[in-house]
């Protein structure tokens, strides 16, 4: 395949700058808007941009963490009250310091928050952010990492945040900051393992398209990960603000006795003799390194993962500002405000993107002939995390795009094609992919947030030497929508809530 350098392929079809909307998320509109349905993609869009807005963490934080006098209050939002403990009021004259450390998609938007509102109360601070992002603060330290598979940056941001960590003591006052691709930012080996071993399990993940392997391995592999961050904050206080695809279970008031990836969560029970079986009965347990199938064979009781009995001396709070639910209902009440019947489908849907798309493309079908379960013109709105095993193939990708490819696809074929549906698909944070991992290469990459396509897709396909087939074979759906003036550019949007999509079904087929 001749591969075109991405920006040579922007200039050529398309742009990156803002349309003339300074306050809008999606920055090529005029672009999505010049081909094919361009008023059901202007209704698309605009239902996006609702969710998107509504899930804005800045403007959340704010809501939940204020100052009145002396006081640090936090609360007034039951819903967001993870931990169960209630609303906290901190005396800010019994504080020594205050420290903000956090990794993710996502945390720059908060950390402005809390920069904003302690002013000179804040004394310093570690975030480690994707690359490209770019530094929005004056107090906190911000590194660039590697996303989806670590490198060296994340490595050394999660260094800094482990000696703030360490320099805590029991008079300060830390907040954590933790959203999704908190993973790969906050990579931290543990003592035996190096970076390179820590990347092949990224690595896996892509091939085989399952962010449970991460999750799976990444408690015994890493060396800040599982709570062991809060054990290196200890005796200071912290109050954890974190932000994932999904809705966090809540404790009522007791500590949880199930995990999460989240690096700052208590951990679950030991078990790493039973996690070992379960891990070797799995096809890509022979394709870890040497070192990782040592760790684990090892059964070595510090790689396990921290005593839960740890946990119960600390003080710490946990807080989601952010959730899937307030951007599926931002887009859902948008849809309804523009004249469509809006209905929430599923804001937590996790399934390969292709299956995903044979779904929903099929109640698409039946609203356009039955008039059931919903009649048009209706939205329909998920959210959640959709996956692409890639295996070995070159594409460059991402797995809103290619939902978003298929879509485009058999919209122009077969028994689901229809001019009555348009369909748009992104991953929150504006950063889809870029799926450029087996590629190789250098040179910057600008990633897509997602895609945008309609019954005229496939047609237009046909008519620019496109053979969507083959892209979505090689799982080369960036290059493919960027041919087609159908791929979403944000840039980064300061959410990380996954996938938010939509698909119109604007009338009646006959």
């Amino acid at each position: 395949m001749t591969r075109l350098l991405p920006r040579a392929l922007l200039s050529q079809f398309g742009k990156v700058q803002d349309d003339g909307g300074a306050s809008l998320i999606i920055k090529n509109r005029e672009e999505l808007l010049s081909v094919g349905d361009r008023e059901g993609r202007a209704l698309a869009l605009d239902i996006l941009e609702g969710g998107l807005a509504a899930a804005d963490p800045y403007e959340n934080t704010r809501k939940l963490i204020r100052i009145e006098g002396n006081r640090l209050l936090i609360g007034g939002q039951p819903e967001m009250d993870v931990s169960g403990f209630g609303d906290e009021t901190i005396d800010l004259s019994a504080i020594r310091n205050i420290y903000v450390v956090g990794a993710g998609k996502a945390v720059q938007r908060q950390a402005k928050a809390l920069e904003d509102l302690l002013g000179d109360r804040l004394t310093a601070g570690a975030i480690t952010v994707k690359k490209g992002e770019g530094c929005q603060l004056e107090r906190i330290q911000v590194s660039e990492g590697a996303h989806p598979v670590p490198d060296e940056q994340s490595v050394a941001g999660a260094e800094r945040i482990a000696a703030i960590a360490r320099e805590a003591d029991e008079h300060d006052l830390v907040f954590t900051l933790f959203s999704d691709g908190a993973s790969s930012l906050f990579a931290l080996p543990a003592p035996g393992l190096t970076l390179d071993d820590l990347r092949q399990v990224f690595f896996l993940a892509i091939k085989y398209g399952s962010q449970q392997l991460i999750h799976q391995v990444m408690p015994y592999f890493s060396a800040v990960n599982c709570g062991r961050i809060l054990r290196l904050i200890h005796p200071a206080r912290t109050v954890n603000l974190i932000m994932q695809v999904g809705v966090f279970p809540r404790w009522h008031g007791r500590l949880p006795e199930t995990g999460s990836w989240v690096p700052s969560w208590p951990p679950a029970g030991r078990r790493m003799a039973a996690a070992l079986r379960e891990l070797q009965a799995r096809p890509w347990y022979a394709e870890f390194t040497p070192a990782l199938r040592a760790l684990l064979e090892s059964a070595d009781p510090r790689y396990d993962v921290p005593d839960l009995e740890d946990f119960r001396r600390m003080c710490f709070s946990f807080w989601q500002p952010i959730d899937p639910l307030q951007m599926v209902e931002g887009a859902r009440a948008t849809a309804e405000r523009l004249g469509l019947t809006g209905v929430a489908l599923c804001a937590e849907l996790h399934a390969p993107s292709a299956a995903a798309e044979i779904v929903l493309a099929n109640v698409a079908r039946e609203v356009e002939i039955y008039g059931r379960p919903f009649p048009p013109p209706v939205a329909l709105v998920t959210g959640g995390h959709l996956d692409v095993p890639v295996g070995s193939a070159t594409g460059v990708g991402g797995r809103n795009q290619e939902f978003a490819l298929l879509w485009g696809r058999d919209l122009g074929a077969g028994r689901l094609a229809s001019q009555n549906v348009v369909v748009a698909a992104l991953d929150s944070d504006g950063t889809d992919g870029p799926g450029t991992q087996h590629v190789g290469g250098s040179g910057e990459f600008v990633c897509m947030a997602g895609g945008v396509v309609d019954g005229t897709t496939a047609e237009l396909a046909r008519a620019r030497g496109v053979d969507l087939t083959a892209e979505l074979n090689n799982h080369n759906s960036t290059i493919a929508l960027m041919k087609l003036n159908s791929a979403i550019f944000t840039g980064n949007t300061g959410a990380c809530l996954g996938d938010l999509r939509v698909a119109i079904v604007r009338g009646r087929s006959g």
